[in-house]
């Protein structure tokens, strides 16, 4: 039995829809199925004075008597104006939604698309911060449970109160799983891999033809790791797994304000000291997370009273005191974790308290890239605290400020991805040309081992493909008591199910031994992944070997290896 609200809210939704089949549905094409055709990652984050035409020309959404290059337009006022009505989607597709949007009655505010299917509630599928004075681009999508008859997508502003919503240039397009894969390993071809030819040579530089050329990769370029804990510590059994897998990883908590100085000026590095002596004797790259943390609950009692001055004293001594131990030794620093949420420091100490952090934390280490770092951006657009514009807004007004950050932090905290939004999102940041970090992925505990595995491949997969990543980090320190949210394995070592995702796609990531005779020009193609190799070349009674690597480029590698 639904609640007085529910039935409200479906009551609405159920007029709505039928509102807009009976007004506007002869304006609406549906097409009958996925066109061919590849993935727009293009995406806008600025405010322009006219809307872009649509993205697929429209997609499934058609405004048929009008020839205006920007497709679909209304100008409805009201919180679930202007909306779309869609029949028949699949559950077996990938949706993008694209559009343009614009405000009268507020000068700024941000507007929810969302998605009514078949009268059984909605859902978020993309979010933009509009504004009454530009075009502002909203992009999103979704996935649905079950086949829909009659959907409804209509957009609101977050704090409901009645404006005019202008949506311009209004786009749905459907992607089947396997055009959705297809473009992914497209990605991934162009991206993570390159073309690479050995040529084999003579000392007096004649061709060998027929030479047994073997190549192996012996590390990766792409960075994909894990976060550790103090347990890994003198445990040789979890230390070999771990670097048998990754070239990369973060410190759980160790580098934490609370973990290093639990009380004023009793500072304790000992912990993280021999933690990095582990990975550098293993040639693993280490985030530095983090330097603050604006969350008052992990902040270290003793600094919860200070006055601000005192505050700001403490706040200094701790840069200098973290970042002068560890100069050159982070790749990466999380300089002010998870200030779209919340705000202990600048609520102490005003709103440029982040910019300084910044900017003392650059002249410490300058050789680090500071950046910022959120939960909630990708994993869902119901949290109106960090919106894609919301991240964006930020990074921009603390680089207006003269703060050097160079580096986007996505945490990936989980619960069932909505894969289509989650590329979307990308596209928006991929416009500020930074690199992107998931810094913290995971799924959360509340499904069951398969579950978890499924629903962690699928972001996994898109994180790897997307162009604009750099780089992914799980949140999977292993305790005895668990973890976080997910293991991949228990405390023996033994894997869990997204354990054995992670090897599979390890696996399925890495150049696996190529080996064939050289041709008739002396030469061996092969199409490897990024990173490093070595090639051994066997003609007769000799041999030859060499190093090289490959590094992201268009243009085939060319190796030449005398024999």
């Amino acid at each position: 039995m639904r609640s007085g609200s529910s039935a409200l809210k479906h009551a609405v939704v159920l007029f709505l829809v039928s509102w807009m089949a009976a007004h506007c549905g002869n304006e609406l094409v549906v097409a009958a199925g996925p066109p061919d055709g590849w993935y727009d990652y293009s995406a806008y984050t600025d405010c322009r004075g006219q809307p872009e035409p649509a993205q697929y020309n429209g997609g499934i959404l058609r405004y048929s008597n009008s020839e205006d290059p920007t497709g679909y337009k209304t100008t409805e006022t009201g919180v679930l104006s202007p909306a779309f009505v869609v029949y028949d989607l699949n559950k077996t597709t990938m949706y993008t939604f694209s559009g343009w949007i614009k405000l009268e009655g507020s000068s700024s505010a941000l507007v929810t698309a969302r998605l009514a299917p078949d009268n059984s509630g909605t859902k978020c599928i993309g979010t933009v911060l509009a504004r009454s004075d530009c075009w502002s681009f909203l992009k999103g999508g979704f996935t649905l449970d079950w086949p829909t008859q009659t959907s409804v997508i209509f957009f609101q502003n977050a704090d409901r109160t009645p404006m005019k919503i202008t949506i311009a240039s209004g786009s749905l397009q459907p992607f089947t799983m396997d055009q959705w894969s297809m473009h992914q390993k497209d990605t991934i071809r162009k991206r993570r891999k390159r073309m690479a030819t050995i040529h084999v040579a003579d000392p007096h530089g004649t061709r060998v033809v027929g030479a047994t050329v073997s190549v192996q990769q012996t590390a990766k370029d792409f960075p994909f790791g894990s976060a550790i804990a103090s347990t890994i510590l003198g445990n040789d059994a979890y230390q070999k797994w771990f670097v048998d897998r990754f070239n990369a990883a973060v410190f759980e908590d160790e580098l934490k304000w609370y973990s290093t100085e639990p009380a004023s000026g009793l500072l304790r590095f000992d912990v993280p000291d021999q933690m990095l002596a582990f990975v550098r004797s293993h040639r693993v790259m280490v985030r530095g997370h983090n330097i603050f943390w604006e969350n008052q609950d992990a902040t270290p009692r003793w600094v919860k009273g200070l006055s601000p001055e005192d505050l700001r004293s403490a706040v200094n001594t701790r840069i200098q005191s973290l970042m002068t131990r560890y100069r050159g030794e982070f790749a990466h620093w999380d300089v002010n974790n998870e200030m779209l949420h919340y705000n202990f420091y600048e609520q102490r100490l005003g709103p440029n308290a982040t910019a300084d952090f910044f900017a003392v934390a650059q002249d410490a280490d300058p050789l680090a890239t500071l950046f910022m770092n959120e939960y909630n951006v990708v994993e869902t657009c119901d949290d109106v605290s960090s919106t894609v514009d919301a991240y964006v807004a930020r990074l921009k007004d603390l680089r207006a400020a003269g703060a050097v950050l160079e580096g986007i932090g996505l945490e990936g905290h989980f619960s069932k991805p909505n894969i289509p939004y989650m590329r979307a999102v990308l596209d928006k940041l991929a416009t500020l040309n930074l690199p992107i970090w998931f810094t913290e992925v995971d799924i959360n505990n509340k499904f069951d081992a398969q579950t978890q595995a499924v629903y962690l491949e699928q972001v996994l997969r898109e994180a790897y493909a997307h162009p604009a990543v750099s780089g992914v980090m799980l949140w999977t320190a292993l305790h005895q008591g668990g973890c976080y949210q997910m293991c991949l394995t228990d405390w023996n070592l033994n894997n869990l199910p997204v354990g054995d995702v992670v090897d599979r796609l390890l696996q399925e990531w890495q150049t696996g031994q190529a080996t064939g005779p050289s041709d008739a020009h002396g030469a061996y193609s092969f199409n490897g992944y990024l990173g490093e190799y070595v090639v051994t070349v066997n003609y007769g009674n000799t041999s030859a070997q060499s190093t090289f690597s490959l590094s992201p480029g268009d243009e085939t590698r060319h190796i030449t290896v005398q024999i």
